[in-house]
C-alpha cells in the first residue's frame, strides 16, 4: 500500500487523479487528506480514502498535526508515505515529532510557496522552524522530488537535507481529455487561472486589464477562486470588487479540459511555480502563454517555443505581448508544442518515472 499524503483533497485530485489511474494497475494507493469539494472524486480515484481533518484557513493547526499523528499511527510501520508540497512536509514532521513508528518516506515539492516568498511574515515563520526543519528531515525523509533545480537548490540550502533528490518536471498531463482551439479561430479572449493570491500574480493581472480596459475588441477573464485561509490571498472585501469589476470576466473554477479551447491568451504572472501545470494545459490547449519569466515556467515555453517570457513581470512588456500576438506577429507552430508536451509531460511519461521510484521501495 501507498499513502498520497496532502493538506488539501484539491492537490490529491486537481494534480494527481490522473496519475493514481494510471499507477493502479500496479499499486494500491491510499489519499489521506481533508473532505473537501473533491471527496466524491477522490472517492473513485484511489483505493481509500481516510480524512485528515485540519483546518487550511490557519497557517499552522495544531489539531491538524496531532490529528495527522493519530492517523499515522493506525498505518503499519515500513509503509510507504508520498506527500505533496512543502506545507505537508513540515506539518508531517511536526505530527512525527518524539515518534518512534518508521515509515518511508518520498516528498514532492511541487513549489517554495508563501515562506519562500520573501514576505516579512514568511521569512519569519521560514527562520523560526528552520532549527526543527534541519534537525528532523534527514532522519524522517528518504527521497525529495523537486520540479525545477532552483527550487532543489533553495530548499536544499535552508533545510540541509542530505539524503535521496530527484528532479522530476511536472505531474503528468492526461493529454487525451483536452480539447484544442482550432488555430486559425481568434476570439481576443484572454485568461488568467490560478488561485486568486499574491504568489500567482493576480494583482499583475488585474492591473493588464486596467490599462487595456479602452481596447473593446478583447475581453479579461478569471478562473479560480481565493483562498482566504491564505496571506497571499484576495481577501473577501477585493475578492467582492474584482467580481463587479467591469473590465473583468469572472468566472469562478471552470473545467480547464473543456473550456481552455475557447479562449486565445493565457497570462500567468506568478512569483513562483514547480512546474506550472496550467501552462502545460494551456499550451496544449492551443492558447499563447505570455507568462513571468521564472523556474517551472521558462523551461516550459523555451522547450514548446510557444509563448513569450517577460522579465520581472513588467506590465508594459505584457501588454506589448498582448497587442503583437493580436497583430499576427509571431510565428507559432502549436503541432510542434503539443508534441513536446506528449514525449516528456504526458501521464505516461511522469508516471513511469514514479513507477521506477516506488519499486526502488517495495
Amino acid at each position: 500500500m501507498i499513502y498520497f499524503i496532502a493538506h488539501s483533497d484539491w492537490i490529491l485530485q486537481r494534480s494527481r487523479a490522473d496519475m493514481v489511474n494510471y499507477l493502479k494497475e500496479y499499486f494500491n494507493i491510499t489519499s489521506i487528506c481533508p473532505h473537501g469539494d473533491s471527496k466524491s472524486e477522490i472517492d473513485r480515484t484511489y483505493e481509500n480514502f481516510i480524512d485528515w481533518q485540519i483546518n487550511n484557513k490557519k497557517i499552522l493547526d495544531l489539531n491538524g498535526i496531532l490529528n495527522l499523528r493519530k492517523i499515522l499511527k493506525n498505518i503499519e510501520s515500513n509503509s510507504l508515505l508520498h506527500i505533496f508540497t512543502i506545507k505537508s512536509l513540515f506539518l508531517f514532521l511536526f505530527s512525527t515529532f518524539f515518534f518512534k513508528k518508521k515509515f518511508q518516506v518520498i516528498v514532492s515539492i511541487t513549489g517554495l510557496g508563501f515562506l519562500f516568498g520573501n514576505t516579512l511574515l514568511g521569512n519569519i515563520l521560514k527562520g523560526l522552524i528552520k532549527p526543527f526543519v534541519n534537525y528532523k528531515i534527514n532522519k524522517k525523509v528518504d527521497t525529495i522530488i523537486f520540479q525545477n533545480k532552483t527550487n532543489y537548490s533553495d530548499f536544499l540550502s535552508y533545510s540541509n537535507y542530505k539524503n535521496n533528490v530527484k528532479i522530476i518536471e511536472g505531474s503528468g498531463l492526461n493529454t487525451e481529455v483536452f480539447k484544442q482551439k482550432e488555430q486559425q479561430i481568434k476570439k481576443n479572449k484572454i485568461i488568467f487561472v490560478g488561485r486568486l493570491m499574491r504568489e500567482k500574480g493576480i494583482y499583475e493581472y488585474l492591473a493588464i486589464a486596467n490599462r487595456m480596459k479602452e481596447n473593446k475588441n478583447i475581453s479579461f477573464h478569471i478562473a479560480g477562486k481565493p483562498d482566504f485561509g491564505n496571506k497571499s490571498s484576495l481577501n473577501l472585501k477585493e475578492f467582492e470588487e474584482l467580481k463587479n469589476n467591469p473590465n473583468i470576466n469572472y468566472l469562478g473554477e471552470i473545467n480547464v479540459q473543456e473550456k481552455l479551447h475557447n479562449f486565445d491568451i493565457l497570462i500567468q504572472p506568478s512569483y513562483h511555480e514547480g512546474f506550472s501545470r496550467v501552462l502545460l494545459e494551456s499550451i496544449y490547449s492551443g492558447l499563447y502563454c505570455i507568462v513571468n519569466d521564472i523556474p517551472g515556467m521558462n523551461e516550459i515555453i523555451n522547450k514548446t517555443q510557444y509563448g513569450l517570457l517577460i522579465k520581472k513581470n513588467n506590465i508594459d512588456l505584457y501588454v506589448d505581448g498582448i497587442n503583437n500576438f493580436l497583430n499576427g506577429e509571431y510565428e507559432l507552430n502549436h503541432e510542434y508544442a503539443a508534441q513536446v508536451i506528449e514525449e516528456n509531460y504526458s501521464v505516461e511519461a511522469i508516471s513511469n518515472k514514479f513507477k521506477e521510484l516506488y519499486y526502488e521501495f517495495i
